[in-house]
């Protein structure tokens, strides 16, 4: 009973477990926090005026009073942001050796923590984790089709799409998790197939437990020349992105599997491509007008039915 009591209070069975710091002589506590001090005052100096960020990596730039613009901001410019000169292809020699130096060994911020990041490493090791970041800047889906232009979190994605319906958001049926819904044609008496203009239809955000860790969208649309073009990209960092692979599965809606159906196997690609690198990877499904024209049922062009999983990339030890 004693050493459940004495437990409970974080005591040890002989009295007060020590504090770390206590055991430390506090004169070497008092030197460690004047060194650490003396090095974010040393980083906070090398702060770059125009973007407000410590530079990582020299070059660093000067004006002729000894100003410094970093190696990205420096092009950007023509003159010095602080006093105006002109002169502003000086390398800084000395920032660039204080810089290497005091970093080192001194931990910074991740670059996204003006969006709520708190992760903080050695900047060898910081790369890694901002790739991966859920605090960074990702694009809206409908970015690529002009219709939308948000830059935010990603963590914040799911609900900007939801809140602006800049996107469809479809959720996995269990017990598969397997992503269905349809795709429609205009009301009324138009039809999509009479266009000679291109034709998007929302980007459907795939929602599931497993799937948040890709953060997957499905990509249709039709071109002026009766093209249709089927593909899902991913927000997720390179190392996921390449292990996933996508099943997508166009037939009439509600039409059981003995009708005729189209199939992709294939990758996914990166939110960050451009249509042509999409078309250049050939990584998407097409089809014809005549080939989709089959389906119609009504103003329902087509039922899709998508299917994502990871595989087990070679040389890893990463699970399906």
């Amino acid at each position: 009973m004693e050493e459940e009591i004495l437990s409970n209070l974080a005591l040890g069975a002989y009295g007060v477990e020590p504090d770390q710091t206590d055991t430390q002589p506090q004169d070497s506590v008092d030197a460690e926090h004047t060194e650490r001090k003396r090095k974010s005052e040393q980083l906070e100096w090398m702060e770059c005026p125009i973007c407000l960020e410590t530079p990582r990596s020299g070059p660093i730039f000067s004006c002729r009073k000894g100003h410094i613009i970093c190696k990205d901001c420096q092009p950007k410019v023509t003159q010095c942001p602080t006093c105006r000169d002109r002169h502003i292809d000086c390398r800084s020699i000395i920032a660039e050796k204080l810089l290497e130096a005091t970093l080192k060994d001194t931990p910074v911020s991740c670059k996204f923590r003006t969006s709520g990041c708190s992760f903080e490493d050695l900047v060898v090791n910081l790369e890694t984790h901002e790739i991966s970041c859920m605090f960074r800047s990702v694009r809206c889906p409908a970015f690529h089709r002009g219709a939308c232009s948000w830059l935010g979190p990603l963590n914040k994605l799911i609900q900007h799409v939801i809140h602006k319906k800049c996107a469809q958001v479809v959720k996995a049926k269990p017990p598969n998790s397997y992503f269905v819904s349809t795709i429609g044609d205009f009301a009324q008496d138009q039809t999509v197939f009479s266009k000679n203009t291109a034709t998007h239809w929302k980007p459907v955000m795939l929602i599931s437990k497993e799937a948040l860790k890709y953060f997957c969208y499905a990509i249709f649309y039709r071109d002026a020349q009766g093209y249709w073009f089927a593909y899902v990209r991913s927000f997720a960092p390179p190392s996921i992105m390449n292990s996933l692979r996508v099943e997508i599965r166009i037939k009439k809606n509600g039409n059981n599997e003995d009708g005729d159906i189209y199939v992709y196997n294939g990758r996914v690609s990166s939110s960050d491509a451009s249509e042509q690198e999409i078309r250049d990877s050939g990584n998407y499904m097409m089809l014809q007008d005549g080939q989709v024209k089959k389906f119609m049922l009504e103003k329902t062009i087509m039922e899709y039915n998508i299917t994502l999983k990871q595989i087990k990339e070679p040389g890893t030890n990463q699970s399906s």
